[in-house]
């Protein structure tokens, strides 16, 4: 081996640390980084030489070279913070990203993300969040779901909105006063006296003291828009008492204002819904019946339709909008069908006979159901399933990457579930800056799934991962490259100072 050969080897040594440097200077730079993956510098022995003569073992050493620079995926410290679209990952994963207009797709831990002027969810750098858009099926498996970009959809003005819903059920759970006395006398036809006085063409159609209690809900045509249901309730006390059973009944009309109301009727044009309700001795509600029409006729009025759950239902038809079908609940339902009198094929048809009422077959009484008690007669629980149009008001991101908006007509949507990529070998994606990273042969083939199953990690909302980089091992790093490039150093100059010397014995 030549004297000249120590220079070569501190030359190694030196780029070798001066490469060392390199990679904790990034570290320590980008401690600050959302999402940042710390790196450390891995160093191999180069080919040696083997003395001439010597057997074997005998080997001198050539210097270092940098084998490696291994990269960290460890998870960083998460940092809260007051926005709800900053996301964090609890563990493995890595959240999808891409160019807009473009197929290619970007990986990263940096969870900043952004609505942009035009819905889209965006990293700093424009890249948007991908997801799958909930609002166009049934969830799928993450590897068979098709992602999209994340993109709250505006309006002609620029305002993102929930599409209306329209009433389909209606519930009333009233106490209905034992005691209260009959606003609506009708000796012929007792059980139909509301329906009998109802007067669409009159400013009142009922007056006030024509029924002993009344209550009101909004309910939602097709176009979102509200329209007052009004329920009128009013004791029946001639034929209305079974002798043997002491049961008691009540007469109801479910109405809206006549002037919404778009079906044929004319002077009972408003009404929805006629029925009866019976209640036994204890004040539980007993059976009822149910009758709609389409027509000022009560003859024309027969038994309603039930719905899927057993429950009567009536048609509602507001101007502007298309019908709408929506049952009715006071807190009892039928398992079968209208057991119908002989002789009692309308409304027509009830005559003065408690027995010619039509009732439910096999009827449920619900824990919570109407009652006839003593005492004011109150509303004690009322609901319906329709809302108007609703306007975008904040959206949060729940732990398995549900993105949810919340609208001013006080419902909640999943709009975009959120899904996360894993690789064999996390280590081996190449860094394209800007907190990204792209698959490459040595990564593996992506796998995508939701976040929380197998081994991807939840979804941290209003959080940020801060950089994996440790600054005290860091500093200590520094300080021992710092000697071994001084060492290095060091022997460049001892190995010049030996060839001056041989230099020197010549003269």
């Amino acid at each position: 081996m030549s004297l000249s050969s120590s220079l070569y080897i501190g030359t190694t040594g030196i780029i070798a640390q001066q490469t060392s440097m390199s990679v904790i200077s990034d570290n320590i730079a980008n401690v600050g980084t959302v999402g940042f993956k710390g790196a450390r510098t891995l160093f191999q022995n180069v080919l040696s030489e083997q003395l001439v003569g010597a057997s074997v073992g005998n080997q001198l050493g050539l210097g270092v070279s940098v084998s490696s620079v291994y990269r960290s995926m460890d998870a960083g410290t998460l940092e809260s913070t007051t926005t709800s679209t900053d996301l964090a990952i609890g563990g493995t994963g890595f959240f999808l990203v891409s160019p807009e207009g473009s197929d290619k797709t970007y990986y990263t831990r940096a969870g900043n993300f952004r609505f942009d002027q035009d819905g889209y969810l965006r990293d700093p750098h424009g890249n948007i969040l991908q997801g799958f858009d909930l609002a166009s099926g049934t969830l799928p498996s993450a590897e068979s779901a098709i992602l999209t970009d994340i993109r709250l959809n505006q309006n002609d003005n620029g305002q993102i909105v929930s599409a209306p819903e329209a009433s389909t059920a209606v519930q009333m759970i009233l106490n209905l006063d034992s005691a209260a006395a009959e606003g609506s006398a009708n000796a012929s036809s007792p059980y139909t006296a509301l329906f009998e006085r109802w007067d669409a063409s009159a400013t009142e159609p009922l007056a006030s003291t024509a029924y002993a209690y009344e209550t009101t809900i909004d309910v939602y045509d097709t176009t979102g828009t509200a329209h007052q249901l009004v329920a009128y309730f009013d004791p029946v006390t001639e034929h209305a008492v079974d002798a043997e059973n002491g049961e008691r009944t009540w007469e109801y009309l479910i109405t809206i204002p006549p002037a919404d109301d778009a079906s044929g009727l004319a002077q009972k044009k408003g009404i929805l819904m006629a029925g009866t309700m019976t209640f036994n001795a204890a004040g539980e509600l007993l059976n009822m019946s149910a009758f709609s029409g389409n027509s000022d006729d009560p003859a024309t009025w027969t038994p309603a339709p039930l719905s899927a759950d057993g429950l009567p239902q009536f048609e509602i038809q507001t101007i502007g909008s298309a019908p709408t079908q929506v049952s009715m609940d006071f807190g009892l339902n039928t398992t079968g069908a209208w057991n119908v009198p002989t002789g009692t094929a309308s409304l027509a048809d009830l005559g003065t006979s408690f027995t010619a009422l039509p009732s439910m077959d096999a009827p449920v009484r619900n824990p919570l159901s109407c009652s006839n008690y003593a005492g004011s007669s109150v509303s004690m629980y009322q609901n319906q399933n329709g809302y108007a149009q609703g306007f975008l008001q904040s959206v949060s991101v729940d732990q398995d990457g549900v993105l949810m908006g919340s609208y001013s007509n006080g419902q909640t949507q999943d709009l975009f579930k959120i899904p996360l990529a894993d690789f064999i070998n996390p280590q081996g994606m190449y860094r394209e800056g800007g907190n990204l990273f792209s698959a490459t042969k040595d990564s593996g083939a992506v796998t995508v799934g939701w976040a929380g199953q197998g081994r991807l990690g939840s979804i941290a909302p209003s959080s940020l991962e801060g950089s994996n980089v440790d600054l005290a091992t860091e500093f200590v790093a520094m300080i021992n490259t710092q000697r071994a490039f001084d060492a290095n150093s060091k022997v460049i100059t001892t190995a010049d100072q030996v060839i001056q010397t041989a230099l020197g014995v010549k003269k």
